[in-house]
């Protein structure tokens, strides 16, 4: 079945075509929890509370009775500066049938490159194979004119040496 039957056919059963859809790719919904601190009324809440620790100083510090120290001094132990907290709370749903697009487009793509790059590797076997195959005949030429050469220059060498190196 070529792509445009199949387009015509889903056309033509839409029913069809949307419970396919819907069984095949389901839309996922995630969840993510996100806290944020707001510490912006954390440092009011210190600067309240170091106020009130001042004042419970001086408060301490004058003639009062024990009991109201004793008071004063539990009613502070037993509070503790707030922390304030906001979270939210996001939701995302997303089409597993563009996902699944996105998957195939993708592994189609590694396919051909992963093919290209087999065929640039047995290029380059094959030029290295070329280039040792070139090295050696460009050894045996030279070493073939090295004694075309000696055999052409055999005479004045000989006598060269003859005159160089006396007998004794």
């Amino acid at each position: 079945m070529t792509p445009k039957k199949a387009d015509k056919f889903l056309d033509k059963n839409p029913e069809f075509t949307a419970k396919q859809c819907a069984d095949r790719f389901p839309i996922m919904e995630t969840t993510d929890t996100l806290t944020v601190y707001d510490t912006a009324l954390i440092k009011a809440y210190e600067m309240e509370f170091g106020y009130l620790y001042y004042m419970l100083d001086s408060l301490l510090g004058k003639q009062i009775p024990d009991s109201t120290k004793k008071e004063i001094v539990t009613i502070f132990q037993d509070k503790k500066v707030p922390v304030v907290k906001y979270k939210y709370i996001t939701k995302v749903q997303e089409s597993s049938a563009k996902v699944q697009v996105i998957r195939d487009s993708c592994q189609k793509m590694s396919t051909k490159m992963s093919a290209k790059l087999d065929s640039i590797s047995k290029q380059l076997t094959a030029t290295q194979e070329k280039c040792q195959k070139y090295k050696g005949q460009r050894d045996n030429y030279l070493w073939i004119l090295i004694l075309f050469a000696i055999a052409l220059f055999r005479r004045p060498l000989a006598r060269v040496i003859s005159k160089t190196v006396k007998p004794f």
